[in-house]
């Protein structure tokens, strides 16, 4: 008992059928969670990124344009630096279990070119769209995500499942921390103005850029009258996220839970059996002098021991596993997929902690009432 794992290296297969059953629980627990965060990451990515540096106002409530009262108002306001006019479209992002959607800005070319200007997105391959001309420049993580290069074609006219109508020509690509894309000239534009609308004159949306500090900027778009105008901003994309996962990381919680005890219990049954088992060993060492306190610590150690070594093992097959996902499936979709992850971390050391406790309180308790002098006796 001095060595507690001396036990577990003369009866080898039990002792790496224990760790290999936590370990396996360990790397799936965490291999889970973290490909579930994955796809929260890749909608924060997509639906946020950009609004750390500017935010969209919008028409809502079946208008199709901003009043001009309301432009006038952003435009003049102190903490506003300058309100461009786009036509705001979405497009479609996949994920490893779906799709989210990500922002297309169809604005004029000299306002494209203050945008990269002021927010430091680069051109890493091809150009900017030309002026009323049917072409995007894509953000390179949104290129790879849609398998496409500078220079293909985008759009519902040679990819049914995409929600951007027409067909656009890839003209470049670009890093930078807004994830999105942009255009010039937008089908759309072309069906408003078949129908007499006055394109020039009329205010479908505004990319709005903050003067000094984005927060003071976006309290005031904020607090805007939302019968037909609605403000997409930091807070209110950060807010919006929060309330459609709670309840999957609430669900994500409870089966942890689940799945730590209903693995604790097996696992008690099977110590069950290896401390029946070793009985008469602890009934010489309580013979010999050797207290039930003293019993007691070495098999509460020993249990510890076989958990962290599990963990550990656990771990580093979950990060190397996420390592071969990342590389292979992640960085082609231009996703990112956190190999190290706190939340992920924490939910195996719950279930580490379930299963220390619930086996710790069984096997002792199930120890205590046993006679050890009458088993040395064979009473």
């Amino acid at each position: 008992m001095k060595n507690m794992f001396k036990y577990y290296l003369s009866n080898k297969r039990r002792g790496i059928s224990l760790i290999f059953v936590m370990a396996l629980t360990v790397f799936s627990i965490y291999f889970v969670t973290s490909l579930v965060q994955s796809i929260f990451s890749t909608v924060e990515y997509s639906n946020i990124a950009c609004l750390n540096d500017f935010s969209f106002v919008y028409p809502v409530g079946g208008s199709s344009f901003l009043q001009n009262e309301t432009v006038e108002k952003i435009k003049n306001d102190d903490s506003v630096e300058n309100a461009y006019p786009i036509l705001l479209e979405y497009t479609v992002i996949n994920n490893i279990f779906g799709t989210t959607s990500g922002y297309v800005a169809f604005m004029e070319e000299a306002d494209i070119r203050e945008i990269f200007d002021d927010f430091s997105l680069t051109v890493t391959e091809g150009r900017l769209p030309e002026e009323n001309s049917y072409e995007l420049i894509m953000h390179e993580d949104m290129l790879k995500n849609k398998g496409l290069s500078v220079g293909d074609t985008f759009g519902s006219a040679v990819d049914e499942g995409e929600q951007i109508d027409g067909k656009y020509m890839i003209t470049g690509a670009f890093s930078g921390d807004s994830y999105m894309a942009f255009g010039t000239k937008s089908y759309r534009q072309k069906e408003l103005e078949e129908l007499g609308l006055d394109f020039k004159n009329t205010t479908f949306g505004l990319l709005v850029t903050p003067k000094t500090d984005l927060d003071t900027m976006n309290n005031m778009l904020d607090t805007m009258g939302h019968d037909e105008t609605a403000a997409m901003t930091l807070s209110y994309a950060k807010e919006t996220l929060q309330e459609n996962i709670s309840s999957i990381k609430f669900l994500m919680f409870v089966i942890v839970i689940v799945i730590a005890v209903s693995i604790s219990a097996a696992v008690c049954i099977v110590l069950e059996t290896i401390y029946n088992d070793r009985m008469e060993e602890f009934g010489i060492l309580y013979a010999i002098g050797y207290k039930k306190s003293w019993l007691f610590k070495n098999i509460i150690a020993e249990i510890m021991a076989l958990v962290f070594v599990s963990w550990i093992l656990g771990l580093i097959l979950s990060y190397g596993v996420l390592s071969l996902v990342a590389k292979s499936v992640f960085e082609p979709m231009g996703q990112m997929l956190s190999i190290v992850s706190i939340q992920s971390l924490l939910y195996t050391i719950i279930v580490m902690v379930v299963f220390v406790v619930v086996t710790i309180l069984v096997t002792i308790l199930k120890f205590a009432k046993k006679d050890l002098i009458a088993i040395i006796e064979m009473r």
